[in-house]
């Protein structure tokens, strides 16, 4: 018997060095192939520059995370999804190269949540563009299947190709919350809340059956205020007259291929196997994909500047941190806004005399109103010493306000969805579901008044509320006095104001919580001409890209775990329900306060 479990055992112990030894040889052989890899394709003479709006065009690179090493291997290697700054920085440079012949918008930009390929990204895209035409070089797009967003900028093409298939959802802004509380009830599950500010929504869905009159006339201005933006700004590019697209929209629901034609919404249609055919003949054939010569805009920055793969940026320079996402308390993950992490860095770059000046670009709905404050402290503390600049992209509301109160200024994009100036607690206890099946609790407490605060198993007693809303007003208290310094107005202007209530980029510069109109590069800019690093500064970025090797480090350290999921358009359903649960799993803050904006807008 000894014989057979130590040879099996023995068995084991080699059976898992293999294995070790195998992974570590299949890391080295990918190491190799990594270090011994082209810099970057090769830049033929006539190639279009191919904007692919499937991909979500995210603000901040995107950060490593050892959960998704090995499902997106092959992107790792290759090429990731191009930031904003590396979309707008390639238009820039195709205008004046040459090589580049044209510009060709392809791909559907589904408007299913997430933060990435918002409109105030779109719109910098937008305005890199239409500066782009003064090359006089075209601008293609292929209309397939496209809604609201990605058509906002498919309409700056010269030629706007549309399938005979296709079909245009141009829609408004809408918003179909789920709403738990009948749920809850059901199953037992106590929901206590405190907040301060009649517009403030986020708990609506979890003590109401539908929205609240307050919430339904905050989004129907918000709404009307992004959809006048968006709508107009089409129907300029695409020479109609003002109210035109929203009677065709009204008129008939779905545009189809036809109708787009005729409304001039499209000049032409045609396939796409048709489009390729038509461009290898003007452009060239690149053989080896049986398609017209393009680049992505990651190649194009490799193969062109080989910025993508340049070493980190030293010297005197603008620094961009980049707050996307949920506001965390600690390190937070990949994808949010670790109040720890992000303080650490801003005082790091604070005290870093080579930078001169930061941009802070948020594009976050809040969070924890600790790791708020954290982040805020060291932006108040950075500003005597050195520029810092605030630029807000598709939200900056609730914490995503608060970080930037004390930002010197303000850059906003009318679409920008910001405010939000408000604090809310959530309280759940599973007291009810206990007890109906035979759970009970019993206690012996030594301070009566915090006996049940922080219990899951009792629903808090009045006096434990009362204790709840005192710290929540007083920190609500501090949230107005922080827009009052940082915005130079009274507290009594902030309160009036603030509420929870959101705003538009263009109806928060009315009330002087916004002080300009403009993008990143805009914000990068005015710091680095109050910084007197002149017009071409300069900039790196935080959290900064990670190459292979990177990469591979980190997960090394962290150990490899199970690939992610990725969700698709038939799956969305489900993939909203997943949004709901991390969006609660963020909700970290230790005091369980939160300035939080909920995130169910489509467009």
């Amino acid at each position: 018997m000894k014989t057979f479990f130590g040879s099996f055992f023995g068995t084991l112990v080699a059976f898992g060095f293999l294995v070790a030894m195998g992974l570590f040889v299949i890391v080295g052989l990918i190491v190799i192939a990594a270090q011994s890899s082209p810099k970057g394709p090769t830049l033929p003479r006539n190639a279009l520059l191919v904007l692919d709006l499937s991909v979500p065009i995210n603000d901040a690179p995107k950060e490593f995370d050892p959960a998704e090493f090995f499902s997106d291997l092959p992107g790792n290697l290759q090429e990731q999804a191009p930031t904003l700054r590396e979309t707008v920085q390639a238009i820039r440079l195709a205008a004046n190269d040459s090589r580049i012949k044209g510009i060709y918008l392809t791909g559907t930009l589904f408007p299913f949540g997430g933060l990435g390929s918002g409109y105030p990204a779109l719109k910098e895209i937008r305005e890199a563009l239409i500066k782009f035409k003064e090359s006089k070089k075209p601008i293609y797009a292929f209309v397939e299947f496209s809604f609201t967003s990605g058509y906002y900028l498919e309409s700056v093409a010269d030629q706007i190709f549309v399938d005979p298939q296709a079909e245009l959802v141009l829609r408004g802004p809408a918003t179909t919350p789920l709403f738990f509380a009948g749920a809850l009830k059901k199953f037992g599950i106590g929901v206590q809340v405190s907040r301060v500010g009649k517009y403030k929504s986020y708990v609506e869905p979890y003590i109401r059956e539908n929205m609240s009159p307050e919430n339904r006339e905050q989004l129907e201005k918000l709404f009307g205020d992004l959809w006048t933006d968006v709508k107009s700004t089409i129907e300029q590019s695409r020479g109609l007259a003002p109210g035109t697209l929203e009677q065709l929209i009204n008129d008939n629901g779905l545009i189809n291929s036809e109708l787009a034609v005729k409304s001039k919404l499209g000049t032409e249609l045609v396939s796409e196997a048709e489009i390729i055919e038509r461009f290898k003949k003007q452009y060239g054939v690149n053989s080896k994909y049986n398609t017209f010569n393009q680049l992505t805009v990651p190649n194009y920055l490799d193969a062109g500047r080989g910025s993508r793969l340049s070493k980190p940026v030293t010297g005197t320079r603008v620094a961009v941190v980049y707050a996307e996402g949920d506001i965390v308390g600690g390190e937070g993950k990949p994808g949010q806004v670790g109040g720890d992490k992000f303080a650490r860095e801003l005082r790091k770059l604070r005290e870093d005399p080579d930078v001169k000046a930061i941009v802070l670009r948020v594009n976050s709905p809040g969070g924890s109103v600790w790791a708020s404050e954290q982040i805020y402290r060291e932006i108040k503390a950075t500003v005597p010493i050195k520029p810092v600049v605030a630029s807000f992209g598709a939200y900056a509301a609730s914490g995503g306000y608060y970080i930037a109160a004390a930002a010197n200024r303000i850059f906003a994009e009318p679409t920008t969805i910001t405010g939000s100036i408000g604090i809310f607690g959530l309280q759940v206890n599973f007291e009810k579901i206990a007890n109906d099946n035979g759970i009970t609790t019993d206690s012996v407490t030594t301070t009566k008044p915090l006996a049940s605060l922080f219990s899951p198993f009792k629903q808090k007693t009045d006096e434990d509320m009362a204790i709840i809303q005192k710290l929540l007003d007083k920190s609500y208290q501090e949230f107005l006095e922080h827009v009052s310094d940082g915005r130079k107005i009274s507290v009594n202007q902030v309160n009036e104001i603030a509420q929870g209530r959101v705003w538009s980029g263009a109806e928060a510069g009315k009330i002087k919580l916004v002080d300009e109109t403009g993008g990143l590069r805009s914000a990068v800019l005015y710091a680095a001409k109050l910084a007197q690093l002149g017009e071409h500064p300069l900039v790196s970025e935080f959290p900064a890209k990670k190459r292979f090797p990177e990469q591979l480090q980190e997960l090394l350290k962290s150990g490899p775990r199970p690939p992610v999921a990725k969700a698709d358009p038939i799956s969305q359903g489900l993939h909203e329900l997943q949004n709901e649960l991390k969006e609660l799993q963020a909700l970290n803050d230790p005091a369980g306060l939160y300035a939080r904006l909920p995130l169910h807008i489509q467009f």
